[in-house]
């Protein structure tokens, strides 16, 4: 299963929403990925949430990371040239789900 938002960047609390309102559908959330057009999360059976326009240098892209209690460094998130390939990803669970080295 794959949800889709749509981010305008006028509508902070947006995010937030979306997020919450879908959480139940999903199993224990494993990654969060930030990329230059968007921001994934993908939980451990491969479900994935997408946020299409919510990437580097959006204060949404913060209150995101802060209801997963991801722990970043604010000076550093919203510079995509810190990491070669300008994706950086945070895990959201230190759990592993049994078999998940035999999964792509």
């Amino acid at each position: 299963m794959t949800l889709v938002y749509t981010h305008n960047p006028s509508d902070r609390e947006g995010v937030t929403r979306f997020f919450k309102d879908n959480l139940v559908k999903f199993r224990e959330l494993r990654r969060l990925i930030i990329s230059p057009d968007k921001t994934e999360i993908s939980d451990i059976n491969g479900d994935k949430m997408i946020f299409e326009g919510l990437t580097y240098g959006d204060p949404a892209l913060e209150d995101l990371m802060k209801i997963n209690y991801v722990f970043f460094d604010a000076s550093t998130l919203h510079n995509p040239d810190a990491t070669p390939n300008k994706i950086k990803e945070f895990s959201l669970s230190a759990r592993y789900p049994w078999g998940h080295d035999r999964i792509l």
